[in-house]
């Protein structure tokens, strides 16, 4: 079965009975990793205080969850042609593709947010897929780590969150497209072929959604019916035609592209949405699609009235809604030049103080209704009222899990600065940053950042992104991106880790 989520492939199944097992000494409790990890949410909210317990060198997670190490920064990579060489940074799209239906083996891809050079590897962006397997409760790397080919499409740029479709290809983002070869080529430090590419300058080639093939490990096309922009969330619905898009920008155009058929994603129609005047619902325009349009589908859209947001994430798909990541800005004050014929969305318009900026400084998680158009805020980002140690701030990587009829959003941090409460005042005082993941219960109504629970602290410096499960939630996947260089090994670069299982030890039987 394969995902409908854009994170990752997630496949709902009923649990088994509660069983144990030995090894090495252990007992291996079999129930599923979510109970153990709510059971433990309530527990961890009371007596956890970051500023006492955390000193930002490493990553803390609930009492009995562990780690293991997957893929780090650095390691080894071998390209198409057997050549070998450090490989990328910047971790950032983590997708698991099991191999069988037993769920302890399989593949995992992880992009490259990068751009920068590389002989072996190709300038720019990246990626690399290598095949882990789960024995007696750990997960260890088998065989290589493999480099994705993507000279075929000309390269690719700050590869960054995606999905696994139906028919095995990977969609994979290009964020922060660059506005000219200069800032491509930087000064020799990145891209350095500017010459032109499918008719296009080369910087042009940059910003949209690439198909990969992981079997092959190469970059199929780039889908340039898909538009350019600041691609980072790709929502691929289960009819295999509808793909919701998301801009992270400031002003930020909400997208979806709709197939001329099933499973081919090269040819359909762009629309951009907009909302209506009262906020309770909107519509979607269709856009040109010509080149030129495509190739500036952000300011075509806004030309033509699509609302604007603040720089829009993730996204994932939960019983017919879709949850977006929406990271927010301090004191945006765009005039109308750059906002052309767009207005921002009714809960940041709410925003809007008395020196007529929109300070929107925390974010949200928000709610779209397909069916209606309608989009809300799910949960705003700022500080607790009864946790004072909780602070929800710039949402990032967003998936979602389920255990026994309930469904939790998982958020990742991503924070735009340490400044307006985001961090505790010690590390404010180090500039350091710091971010977290939340779990979100969505049976709860109008949920505020109290309900949030406290999963993982991540390492000073570092985002977590590309978080998703395997297919019986047992291992959740993550990536520590670009940790402070000063942090002990192995949080001081980019790494991969597989979280969980939970062991404990064997209690000897009395005589």
């Amino acid at each position: 079965m394969v995902s409908r989520d854009t994170a990752c492939l997630i496949v709902c199944l009923d649990l088994g009975p509660i069983g144990t097992k030995m090894v090495d000494g252990y007992k291996i409790i079999s129930i599923h990793v979510l109970f153990v990890l709510m059971a433990s949410f309530s527990a961890i909210a009371q007596r956890f205080q970051l500023t006492k317990e955390y000193d930002g060198t490493g990553i803390i997670l609930p009492k009995g969850i562990r780690y293991d190490q997957l893929f780090r920064e650095g390691e080894i990579v071998v390209n198409g042609k057997g050549h070998k060489t450090p490989s990328k940074g910047k971790h950032d799209f983590s997708c698991f593709i099991p191999k069988g239906r037993n769920g302890v083996d399989g593949f995992l891809f992880v992009s490259h947010e990068s751009n920068d050079t590389s002989k072996t590897l190709g300038d720019g962006g990246g990626a690399t897929i290598f095949e882990i397997n789960k024995i007696d409760g750990r997960w260890i790397n088998k065989g290589s780590f493999n480099a994705i080919d993507f000279s075929g499409v000309g390269g690719t740029l700050h590869n960054c969150s995606g999905v696994l479709t139906p028919w095995g290809t990977i969609l994979c983002g290009e964020e922060s497209p660059p506005a000219s070869n200069v800032e491509l080529f930087r000064d020799g430090r990145g891209f350095r072929d500017t010459s032109d590419f499918n008719g296009m300058k080369r910087y042009e080639n940059m910003g949209w959604v690439v198909e990969i093939d992981p079997v092959s490990k190469t970059a199929l096309r780039k889908l340039y019916a898909m538009g350019r922009c600041s691609h980072e969330g790709i929502l691929l619905m289960p009819d295999s035609v509808t793909v919701y898009l998301t801009d992270n920008f400031i002003p930020s155009v909400f997208f979806k592209f709709v197939a001329d058929k099933p499973g081919d994603l090269t040819r359909g129609r762009l629309y951009a949405y907009r909302q209506n005047g009262t906020g309770t619902g909107g519509a979607w325009m269709q856009l040109p699609s010509d080149t030129f349009s495509l190739i500036h589908s952000r300011e075509v859209a806004l030309q033509r009235g699509a609302t604007s947001f603040a720089r829009l994430e993730w996204l994932t798909l939960v019983d017919g809604r879709i949850y977006i990541s929406e990271t927010g800005e301090d004191a945006m004050n765009l005039d109308t030049s750059v906002m052309k014929n767009s207005s921002w969305a009714k809960h940041i318009q709410a925003k809007k103080n008395e020196r007529n900026i929109y300070d929107y400084p925390f974010g949200a998680v928000l709610e779209f209704f397909p069916s209606t158009n309608t989009i809300k805020p799910l949960i705003a980002g700022g500080e607790g009222e009864r946790h004072v140690d909780k602070h929800f701030s710039n949402p990032d990587g967003l998936t979602s899990a389920k255990f026994k009829g309930k469904t939790y959003l998982v958020i990742s941090e991503d924070i735009i600065s340490n400044a307006r409460g985001r961090v505790p005042d010690q590390f404010l005082k180090k500039d350091k940053v710091v971010n977290e993941i939340w779990w979100l219960d969505l049976s709860i109504r109008n949920p505020k950042v109290d309900d949030l629970k406290r999963f993982m602290i991540a390492p000073a410096g570092a985002e977590t992104a590309g978080g998703c499960f395997t297919p019986d939630y047992t291992t959740y996947f993550i990536n520590i991106q670009h940790p402070d260089a000063d942090n002990p090994a192995p949080f001081n670069r980019s790494v991969t880790i597989a979280v969980g299982p939970i062991l404990t030890k064997k209690r000897k039987n009395k005589k």
